[in-house]
């Protein structure tokens, strides 16, 4: 037998207190990234979507309530930093036309949809995937009284104000879908899911604001949206293969 050596204890006890913290800080920075797989960003419509996972990419949502599409973009590169996602779901400017003036629709859309463009690019330049969503309808009273009241102001040529923010808000998506398929970008098409066949949001799937919404919607988006995640992120872009 060797003779007994009371440093071999210590220096594993060295050993241990060196790597530990190292050990610890890369288990840290792994369970971090895990964590912010998935980036969500926009406004209020988007801040509430109760989706947490889609298959190993967990969910990190950054909106913020009442926010412009403006807003959304001047922040946009300080969500990237901070999650650093693999992807990126991009939802959110219909604040952009009850916050303007009617009078200024037109520049409001264009915008809307340069905001939406500048961070698809920003996310596609830092190797992100984009993921663009259109933006959804009001819906709109349907009382007796309020229908009579729409039906006179449309002979009298007035927009409601339900009508005048959907009207705006679906000539951006169209944009927005026609710029997704040049970039070849995935698309939550949600205006299509919530919209009924005048242009309005479908009954249910609006609050008594007629804005925000229900959970019947978001179960609705859930089962439009997951099979596209899945399909475009998962399966074509191998981010779960990473």
């Amino acid at each position: 037998m060797g003779a007994y050596s009371p440093m071999k204890p210590f220096r594993v006890t060295i050993l241990t207190l060196l790597l530990t913290p190292m050990l610890l800080l890369a288990q840290e920075s792994s369970m971090s990234e895990a964590q912010a797989n998935l980036l969500i960003t926009g406004a209020s419509y988007a801040k509430a979507w109760p989706i947490s996972q889609v298959d190993c990419l967990k969910v990190t949502n950054t909106g913020v309530n009442g926010a412009v599409s403006s807003e959304v973009r001047d922040r946009f590169q300080e969500d990237l930093s901070a999650t650093n996602p693999k992807a990126v779901i991009i939802w959110g400017y219909i604040n952009d036309f009850s916050n303007h003036p009617r009078e200024v629709a037109e520049q409001t859309g264009e915008t809307a949809f340069q905001n939406v463009k500048a961070m698809a690019e920003t996310a596609q330049q830092a190797g992100i995937t984009p993921v663009l969503a259109t933006e959804i309808t009001m819906g709109l009273p349907d009382s007796i009284m309020d229908t009579l009241v729409r039906w006179i102001n449309n002979i009298r040529g007035k927009q409601s104000f339900q009508d005048y923010i959907s009207s705006n808000v679906m000539a951006v998506n169209e944009r927005v879908r026609a710029y997704a398929k040049e970039m070849g970008f995935p698309v939550l098409d949600i205006e299509k899911v919530m919209t009924n066949e005048e242009g309005n949001r479908k009954v249910g799937y609006y609050t008594e604001d007629y804005s925000h919404i229900t959970k019947t919607a978001y179960q609705a988006l859930d089962a439009h949206a997951l099979p596209i995640l899945q399909e475009s992120l998962i399966k074509s872009f191998k981010l779960c293969g990473e």
